[in-house]
């Protein structure tokens, strides 16, 4: 057998990189021997995102998994939480969303998820990684490739079985980003009673309406439609639905907001542990302490790790929301309809709901990492800030002082660096943003 060159590097959330550069059908070849060899099952489940990179790396996924005697179904086009949610509820030992998320179009990677439809755990990304590549074929048998798009129908029908048609009914523009979200969001909402226009709603590989990634450089044709149209508000996926942006006559709601409002919502129907992601705002550790819950700070990208092994109600990361109930994995769709729905069986309006949120100036800001040097970083930071408060190390630096924060993070999917900052005061951010930029230059 062809020795392989490639490495398999799992980062914040799964494998990820650019098609050809980073990832290709080696690196996926390797990935396939590595799961045979760590002897991960035989039964699979595999879907993609719009990309072409994505579903030529997904059949030659699925091509070697059945070489090697597996069994697979093929779903398609699907969204990363629909694969998470047909990987727990049908009858598969691990499921793979072929997809690079939020990432540019020249990116590609793959996520995989267990029966339960978590995740990898660290352990298991390690054990993939340490294995070479020198498999050696054992079996004459090859195993069953199906396209069975099922699922996709069943996760459709249990949200509308989950939720209630509208008792308020509102008004709401979605944008797609050309992915994979365009039969799901726009086509629940409606059979729930509420108006809904979509955008950017024909899958593109080329992601033509704008970048997948949900932030605001990319959204001012959005935000324009929202604020010069007679719509309630907006909702913005990601390339692969796991993320949701909110959208209002004033402009993007912050991550946290968000975040904030779907727990408030969640602690209200049932208390437990929270997790919350490294960068999230303080005040979902304010809220959770509130309603005497315990919250505990982890690694972007790895809440449910913890979530699970504590089985706890609730986790978030900016843009990225968990309802244990619901499910394990992070699932844009749901948050949507969740919230729609909560303010429809309640008569609210947005607007009701977000003066509830306390005001943070939260600030994120990412540097080309190429040519810095990280090794003195907490030394400068220390020298820059003065003594902290906490100094907390589980993923990048963050610094915390009486009423804000620092944190300077390695990007897991991209050659960045990220510094989040957040405070009471706008122009303190700002300061806190500029002395940040300072320690890095």
């Amino acid at each position: 057998m062809l020795k392989l060159n490639k490495i398999i590097k799992f980062g914040t959330s799964g494998i990820r990189g650019v098609f050809q550069d980073e990832i290709d059908v080696n690196l996926v070849n390797k990935l396939v021997e590595s799961i045979v060899l760590g002897k991960l099952g035989s039964k699979f489940l595999i879907g993609h995102d719009v990309r072409k990179s994505a579903i030529l790396l997904a059949n030659v996924l699925s091509s070697g998994l059945s070489y090697y005697g597996k069994s697979v179904n093929q779903i398609g086009f699907a969204p990363t939480p629909v694969i998470a949610y047909a990987t727990k509820n049908g009858d598969y030992d691990f499921g793979f969303a072929v997809t690079a998320s939020h990432n540019p179009p020249d990116y590609c990677g793959i996520k995989i998820f267990d029966s339960k439809g978590v995740a990898l755990s660290e352990e298991t990304e390690r054990m993939l990684q340490e294995y070479d590549s020198d498999y050696k074929y054992q079996s004459r048998k090859f195993g069953k490739i199906t396209y069975n798009e099922s699922t996709k129908i069943d996760y459709k029908l249990k949200l509308l079985d989950l939720f209630s048609p509208a008792k308020k009914k509102f008004k709401i523009l979605v944008d797609c980003a050309n992915g994979v979200t365009n039969n799901y969001t726009p086509e629940i909402l409606s059979r729930l009673g509420h108006s809904v226009v979509s955008i950017n709603s024909h899958q593109s590989y080329l992601f033509q309406g704008h970048n997948p990634e949900p932030i605001a450089e990319n959204l001012g044709k959005t935000v324009a439609m929202v604020k010069n149209s007679d719509m309630d508000f907006g909702f913005v996926h990601d390339g692969d639905g796991d993320r949701l942006v909110i959208i209002t006559k004033q402009g993007i709601v912050p991550d946290y907001v968000f975040s904030y409002l779907l727990l408030s919502i969640i602690l209200k129907e049932r208390k437990g542990d929270v997790v919350i992601s490294i960068n999230s705002s303080v005040s979902l550790e304010d809220l959770a302490k509130e309603n005497n819950c315990n919250v505990t700070r982890t690694r972007l990208g790895k809440t449910f790790i913890l979530l699970d092994k504590i089985s706890g109600v609730y986790a978030t990361e900016p843009s990225k929301v968990i309802d244990a109930k619901w499910g394990l994995w992070e699932d844009g769709i749901y948050s949507a309809i969740k919230l729609v729905d909560y303010m429809s069986r309640n008569n609210l309006e947005l607007d009701d709901l977000l003066k509830s949120v306390p005001k943070k100036h939260y600030i994120q800001k990412n540097i080309l990492s190429e040519g810095f040097n990280f090794e003195n970083l907490k030394e400068k930071a220390l020298q820059e800030f003065g003594k902290p408060k906490e100094l907390e190390e589980i993923d990048g630096l963050r610094l915390v002082f009486e009423d804000e924060w620092v944190l300077f993070r390695i990007s897991g999917t991209e050659p960045k660096c990220r510094i989040y900052v957040e405070s009471n005061d706008q122009n303190r951010s700002l300061e806190l943003l500029k002395k940040a930029e300072s320690v890095l230059s």
